[in-house]
């Protein structure tokens, strides 16, 4: 530290100082030229002793001393005042400033430093995924703007008193004043992983559902989709302030689900849905299980303008009427064409008959209404009215057991679990006449009996057109079915043509009997041309 007392400047200061002393003491610095009294030539005095030699030497050395100690104080006080004038344009020792130590530093060190340090600004985003990214201060050309804090701060330190720096502390708090580009800002915040579309879940409401075989409040998605715009205003500001770190989810930016789990009106819409619609019908059709459930039955309930759900009769039955005749849609076979392997001809098409699933409209409507209204959870297989034999595809639901009647070669094959069990010619319905022609089709044999007589229409006059007693009877189509012909010397061929049967199929006794003792109601028989 070094001053110069010689200047100008120095010796007022210097002059200024020591008024301020000689105030404070109540004495002045420099001795003053004793002013004495007018008197009269003294008489010569007679020569003194020695004990007033004595007084006049200590006079002396107090004298001295105060010679001494006023050339210290005057030191002491340029000494001083050279400190106070070095501290003239310096902060104090221990003044603080934002934290940081500004003793023997100007305004303009002390805002350079500020400057630096501000200028290392960066802001941390965290998320809720506890996760944090960081925008620095260089990337939105974050800079300090002096406001002139520093100065005043400097200006209000009186000079005189630096020698309190020694002894305390000052420290001070002044606004950072700095300066940003929002545009910048926005863009950096933009390009935060956090902000991508592709990182960002959408909330879902909670809702209710019918899961494991009731309604229940699906929870709802949280999400973490973020209002940018909300988001930029928070964090704007956050920077303006000099925020250092900014918490995503206290900003309100992330954009939230509007249903809650703990919402009332779910809970009693749980609550009314387990009441009415908590059925579960799990429906065995050929084509594989269907499950009719809650999530369905809640749909064909009433809703009152209050929101409550409600049983109406008539809706209700127009949609189990509706639904059962989707299934019945999709699961009736009666009829419809078939690929079918015939044993001389191949792969062939067959339709028509009575053979095939059929669904029993009328019965299943009122069993399914019964199932919702008292809330049953059961397995079945829909009311029929016509079933074939397997589930399963096999051999276009013939299975391997069946009755194949090729009515243009005139023969017949019998096989059991795919295996020829009896084989014949026959006659069939006389093709030439049309109301005895026996019609092709896929039919179940109806029942069976033993020594029955077969009778034809009656006439007029109340006489059957025929009466044919015989010994195996296996109807299959009405009026139409196989049996014994006694009274037949030949079979096959083109017998048919011409001379053949009212419609029925006519076989050989010994073949008729074989095919009686095996046959029943599950065996599938098939005609073709």
């Amino acid at each position: 530290m070094g001053y110069d007392m010689g200047s100008n400047e120095g010796q007022d200061l210097g002059k200024n100082i020591e008024a301020q002393l000689e105030d404070l003491l109540g004495v002045p610095l420099e001795p003053q030229a004793e002013k004495k009294p007018e008197t009269k030539e003294p008489e010569p005095e007679p020569p003194k002793k020695e004990k007033k030699s004595k007084k006049t030497k200590k006079g002396k050395k107090w004298k001295i001393a105060g010679i001494i100690a006023g050339v210290i104080l005057l030191v002491g006080i340029c000494v001083y005042g050279g400190f106070a004038y070095y501290y003239h344009d310096k902060f104090f020792q221990g003044t603080i400033i934002n934290g940081t130590d500004c003793t023997e530093l100007t305004v303009a060190q002390a805002e350079d430093f500020i400057r630096g340090e501000v200028e290392k600004y960066s802001i941390q985003l965290t998320f809720r995924d506890d996760a944090s990214e960081e925008i620095t201060g260089e990337s939105i050309d974050y800079a300090y703007v002096s406001d002139g804090s520093v100065a005043k701060i400097k200006k209000e330190q009186n000079v005189f008193l630096w020698i309190k720096g020694l002894f305390t502390t000052e420290e001070h708090q002044v606004a950072k004043g700095i300066s940003f580009d929002e545009a910048l800002l926005k863009e950096k915040m933009n390009s935060l992983t956090h902000l991508q579309s592709d990182n960002q879940i959408t909330p879902e409401d909670a809702y209710v559902d019918f899961v494991d075989g009731s309604f229940q409040v699906v929870p709802e998605v949280v999400g973490s989709k973020l209002n940018s715009d909300t988001l930029f205003d928070h964090l704007k500001e956050a920077v303006a302030n000099s925020q250092t770190t900014i918490a995503v989810p206290d900003t309100g930016a992330y954009i939230g689900p509007g249903v809650l789990s703990d919402s009332a009106d779910l809970a009693k819409e749980c609550e009314q849905l387990n009441y009415y619609a908590k059925a579960t019908i799990t429906y065995e059709l050929p084509q594989g299980d269907q499950i009719l459930d809650g999530n369905e039955i809640k749909t064909w309930l009433t809703r009152t303008e209050a929101g409550d759900y409600t049983i109406s009769e008539e809706v209700l039955t127009q949609h189990v009427t509706d639904y059962v005749k989707k299934i019945a849609e999709d699961t009736d076979t009666v009829g419809k064409e078939r690929t079918f392997h015939a044993t001389l001809n191949g792969d062939i098409t067959v339709s028509g008959g009575s053979y095939g699933w059929k669904v029993n409209r009328k019965t299943e409507i009122a069993q399914l209404k019964d199932d919702i209204l008292n809330n049953r959870t059961v397995s079945r297989a829909p009311a029929y009215t016509s079933e074939e034999v397997t589930k399963k595809d096999d051999n276009s639901g013939f299975g391997d057991t069946y009755v194949e009647i090729d009515l243009g070669n005139q023969h017949m094959w019998y096989y059991i679990d795919g295996k020829l069990y009896v084989e014949s010619d026959l006659v069939s319905g006389t093709a030439t006449k049309a109301d005895r022609k026996t019609p092709g089709g896929i039919f179940r044999l109806t029942y069976k009996q033993r020594d029955k007589v077969l009778q034809g229409r009656l006439t007029a006059d109340g006489v059957p057109e025929y009466q044919s007693p015989v010994s195996y009877w296996m109807p299959f189509n009405g009026g139409i079915g196989m049996h014994d012909a006694s009274w037949r010397g030949s079979f096959g061929g083109t017998i048919y043509k011409y001379s053949g049967s009212h419609g029925c199929i006519n076989l050989p006794a010994k073949k008729a009997a074989a095919i009686y003792e095996k046959i029943d109601k599950q065996t599938p028989i098939i005609l073709y041309y």
